[in-house]
This record gives C-alpha cells, structure tokens and sequence, in this order.
C-alpha cells in the first residue's frame, strides 16, 4: 500500500493548486501537473526499459522516480508560486510562462536523472 502511495504522491500537487491559484488559473495550473506528472513517468520508464534505474553514471543512489519527484515539484512550487503572485488576467502570457516551466523541468530532470 506504500508503494502505491509513493508511486502516486505528486498528485498532492493537484490539490495545492486547486487552494493556491486563482479562480480562472485553476484548470491552466492543474493541465501543467498532469503534463509534468506524464512527462516523469514516461521519463521513468525510458530510464527503467533501458535498464537504468539508478541513472547512467553512480554519483547518486536515489532511484530516478525520487530524483523526478524533487525537479519536478521544485518547478511545480516555483509555476504555482509564480501563478499565485501573478495579478496578470493575460492567458498568453501565463501559458507562455507555464510552457517555458515545463520545458526547463523536463531538462533539468532529464539531467539529474542521467546522473
């Protein structure tokens, strides 16, 4: 039951952006975790079907699901912060924001999991 729990955990993001943002940034912010929370698995998957679980050179011992859950939930607070902030009601420039987000993060967690 644990495991289940830990496999699922970033779906607490879900929740937080649902109190934190603003009314009409709710379904915006909640699209960009579910894209992030897909983009982690599938990255997990690559990691796991190629036969590296614990990454590609053994710097760090954490399996590239927790290395994933870090990146992305450090980006995922700075994209909810940066929304919750934003007194902005530009839709183009809050999407624009969340693709640059999502871009940066799947790079940057690409990285920590090749390490």
């Amino acid at each position: 039951m644990i495991d289940f729990i830990l496999d699922w955990l970033d779906f607490l993001w879900i929740l937080i952006a649902l109190i934190f943002l603003q009314k009409d940034q709710k379904l915006k912010g909640v699209l960009f975790i579910l894209a992030c929370m897909l983009s982690l698995r599938l990255q997990v998957e690559l990691m796991t079907e190629i036969g590296y679980e614990r990454g590609f050179l053994p710097f760090m011992t954490l399996p590239v699901l927790y290395r994933g859950y870090m990146v992305y939930g450090l980006f995922i607070g700075i994209f909810l912060l940066l929304g919750h902030v934003s007194k902005e009601k530009n839709s183009f420039i809050y999407m624009a924001a969340a693709i640059s987000v999502f871009v940066i993060a799947f790079c940057v967690s690409m990285a920590i999991m090749a390490l």
